[in-house]
């Protein structure tokens, strides 16, 4: 896969957007997404339900703030990793280039520092455990299959709810 993020076509876009899909169900973050529209723009292919962009409440803790900022953050990485991934290794059937991978830390390292204040090595430490954990998902046959019906429904159909995502992605809990 070259060192590039941007998608080449619209079978890459919507195997990068199954990618998606899958990292929020193995985060179990799908409650936070509402639907996925392909003719989208990059940053609005996925809308997300209200409570997703959290404001802050004076009733709820700093530390409770921080760990409901920090689980959103863990899901977008789970979100950024599963597109590289579906699309090298489900689409491609090759392995994510290593400028890509790098592209990729640097993009979720400057979110985590903005975000949640993390340091550059806790970034990579939780990021090398999620690509290592997301690797093994992206390489089961089983997600491969659930991978591709996904990516074929969401081109016919161009617009999922969150409970037609589940209807399809609900197999993934099984393997």
């Amino acid at each position: 896969m070259p060192a590039t993020l941007k998608y080449t076509d619209e079978s890459d876009k919507c195997y990068g957007i199954t990618g998606m899909a899958i990292g929020l169900v193995i985060w179990n973050a799908e409650d936070i997404m509402s639907t996925i529209n392909l003719d989208a723009g990059p940053a609005d292919v996925f809308e997300f339900v209200p409570e997703y962009y959290f404001c802050g409440n004076p009733r709820i803790s700093a530390k409770n703030s921080w760990g409901h900022v920090l689980k959103h953050y863990q899901a977008t990485m789970g979100m950024l990793i599963g597109n590289i991934l579906c699309r090298s290794y489900v689409l491609h059937g090759t392995h994510p280039s290593k400028e890509t991978r790098a592209k990729l830390l640097v993009c979720l390292d400057e979110e985590g520092r903005s975000s949640c204040a993390l340091e550059s090595d806790e970034v990579e430490r939780v990021f090398n455990r999620s690509y290592a954990y997301l690797e093994k998902v992206f390489n089961h046959p089983g997600v491969h299959a659930v991978a591709h019906d996904f990516a074929k429904l969401l081109k016919e159909r161009r617009q999922m709810s969150r409970a037609d995502m589940m209807e399809c992605l609900g197999r993934i809990e099984a393997l």
